[in-house]
């Protein structure tokens, strides 16, 4: 039972429910408006004047003392911040839901530092990506710095209206830093074009029906520098021959009952054995001969594209290459030739012999069929071309030993289209004409992401993969 109530006296502060009716004065929070603005000024108070104290007295005791000086001055600090909150809340106990008991009132205490200072660097943080300049402001700091604080305590006070304001207005503040900091820093794109060596000048983008882009992709068919047919049957099978000379022989790898040169490339799926004395080894994408020629082991290799009669034939016709046909280029080992019709060699480095490609400058594999885009700051696009004419439209016709297409002059830089003369002319002149400048969104498909740096960079990281 509760105490009865003098006549004309005032209830016992003790009576009813210990701590919380004493604390809850009649008619609620709402009759207590000033003690409600005590509160939330207190709060405030902490992280507008006790942090830009601290921001100006932490890094003089760090610049005069050493780092224990400032250890031990960051603590006190804190201890400080700490004890004057307890003071705000013991002092407004009863306007809080955590006012009641000396527990609730240091966990008030903690939170309101806690999640104030948190809130207190993020906006920051914030504001300094956004440009505002309020970390620069020391007036306009402190008045906004201590917003965070108070918006704690709003959210601990009694009362859902208070709480729903508090609450409303931390998470619009705190969606609107999300937002802020997920976006790109204006120098961003900068700096991923610097590392990826890549120039906002020259840097176009096409689309070649039936290509794709086989480096520089920057998404929807859109590429920057190489293209190659789609249909992976589009591409012809590589044609070439190798003639190697070897001086030993590898023991126990005899095939068909011909032994194996020591380090040579010939094939080993299968072989057969060829009147006149000849071995034809067959592998999966290659295949060929080897054959004694004096103190020599020669091979004769060819892609499968190469029909086996003209390596069979090559291999009959070996002999040591004379000095005239190697030329004046520097030589690295015994060479020997043979007869390849259709085809032209020359000399390998590693290891030491000829390679044999087609003559007749239509390209060689995949090569005869691909497709490049290339900007330069050069206006001369005749050079070493075996053929250079107006096209109309601005274009310049352009023919080389092994490529063909068009080059069109755009402001400061000049673009070609060229590809193996495998490719009809038409799909590359479309190209010279669409080739554009790649936009900023193009580039930031295309180019990585820089790796963070600090703790900002990988928190921003983060929040932009959502």
């Amino acid at each position: 039972m509760t105490e009865p109530v003098p006549p004309g006296g005032r209830p016992n502060q003790r009576q009813g429910l210990t701590g919380i009716a004493a604390d809850r004065p009649p008619g609620g929070i709402a009759s207590r408006p000033l003690l409600v603005l005590a509160q939330l000024v207190g709060a405030w108070a902490a992280g507008s004047v006790f942090l830009p104290t601290a921001w100006l007295v932490l890094p003089a005791v760090l610049f005069a003392g050493d780092e224990a000086a400032f250890l031990a001055a960051a603590a006190v600090g804190v201890a400080a911040l700490l004890g004057y909150l307890v003071v705000v809340i013991r002092a407004t106990r009863g306007v809080s839901v955590l006012g009641a008991t000396r527990g609730g009132r240091f966990l008030w205490a903690l939170l309101v530092l806690g999640l104030g200072t948190a809130g207190w660097a993020l906006g920051w943080v914030v504001t300094d990506v956004a440009g505002l300049g309020v970390s620069r402001d020391l007036p306009l700091a402190a008045v906004l710095g201590g917003v965070p604080y108070a918006l704690v305590a709003g959210t601990l006070l009694r009362g859902w209206r208070y709480q729903g304001v508090s609450l409303g207005l931390s998470v619009a503040l705190l969606g609107a830093g999300v937002a802020v900091l997920r976006q790109e820093p204006p120098d961003d794109l900068e700096a991923r074009l610097a590392a990826g060596n890549l120039h906002r000048e020259t840097a176009y983008v096409v689309a070649v029906p039936g290509y794709r882009p086989d480096d520089r992709d920057y998404g929807g068919g859109l590429g920057g520098s190489g293209f190659t047919p789609a249909d992976p049957a589009a591409i012809p099978p590589d044609r070439y021959v190798r003639i190697v000379a070897h001086d030993r022989l590898l023991p126990g790898a005899a095939v068909c009952g011909q032994p194996t040169a020591q380090d040579a490339d010939l094939p080993t799926g299968s072989c057969t054995a060829e009147p006149g004395g000849l071995v034809h080894r067959q592998g999966p994408v290659e295949h060929g001969y080897q054959v004694r020629v004096g103190r020599r082991y020669v091979t004769v290799v060819g892609s499968t594209a190469v029909p086996r009669d003209l390596l069979r034939s090559a291999a009959r016709s070996l002999r040591p290459a004379t000095a005239r046909e190697l030329g004046d280029q520097e030589q690295t080992g015994d060479y020997y030739t043979a007869r390849v019709p259709g085809y032209t060699p020359q000399l390998m480095g590693i290891p030491a012999g000829l390679v044999y490609t087609p003559s007749d400058h239509t390209g060689n594999g995949g090569q005869s069929v691909h497709i490049t885009l290339s900007v330069s700051q050069t206006d001369d696009v005749c050079h070493l071309a075996e053929k250079c004419t107006p096209a109309g439209s601005g274009l310049t016709y352009v023919r080389r030993e092994d490529t063909h297409g068009y080059a069109v002059r755009r402001g400061t830089v000049t673009v070609q289209v060229l590809g193996g003369l495998r490719v009809d002319a038409k799909p590359l002149r479309q190209a010279a004409l669409d080739a554009r400048p790649a936009t900023d969104d193009e580039l930031r498909r295309l180019l990585p992401p820089l790796e963070p740096r600090t703790p900002l960079d990988r928190l921003r990281r983060w929040l932009r993969t959502f």
